[in-house]
């Protein structure tokens, strides 16, 4: 398998089990490269202080998690795309290309930051994300039912 830009909804599966987690660690180990990008590292903070607030992990567990995503991004376990207004200005355009899947924000700038880093494989979690990476001819792997 090639370098494959993981959502982050597949993302977070990787820290948090839940549903398909072991699917998404699966899939990780056989590819080559996994790509996210500043965008990702901000989401994954906040889909975990969410999850904090609403009682589904502790602080221990939000702690020790922090702990693994800082190490996994200090270490390059990620190659991460940089944001920039070029990525916003394609952004915009590419929505006439997934027409007529209503494609959230940050899901265009992922699927932005996607082309951006010359990515071909999309990993998401998000039934949306994967409709619009299809129309825009990208290999999905889906983590839903």
């Amino acid at each position: 398998m090639t370098e494959v830009y993981l959502d982050t909804s597949a993302l977070i599966k990787l820290y948090v089990p839940e549903a398909f987690s072991t699917e998404v660690e699966d899939f990780v180990a056989q590819a080559d490269a996994l790509v996210i990008s500043r965008l990702s590292v901000l989401e994954w903070h906040c889909v975990m202080a969410r999850r904090l607030r609403t009682g589904m992990i502790t602080e221990d567990y939000l702690n020790t998690a922090r702990t693994e995503f800082t190490r996994h991004l200090a270490e390059d376990y990620f190659r991460i795309v940089p944001f920039d207004d070029s990525v916003m200005i394609d952004a915009i355009q590419m929505l006439d290309n997934v027409k007529p899947v209503p494609l959230r924000t940050l899901d265009a700038l992922h699927l932005t930051a996607v082309r951006h880093a010359n990515v071909t494989r999309l990993a998401t979690a998000d039934r949306v994300m994967a409709d619009a990476a299809r129309r825009l001819n990208l290999e999905t792997d889906s983590f839903f039912v």
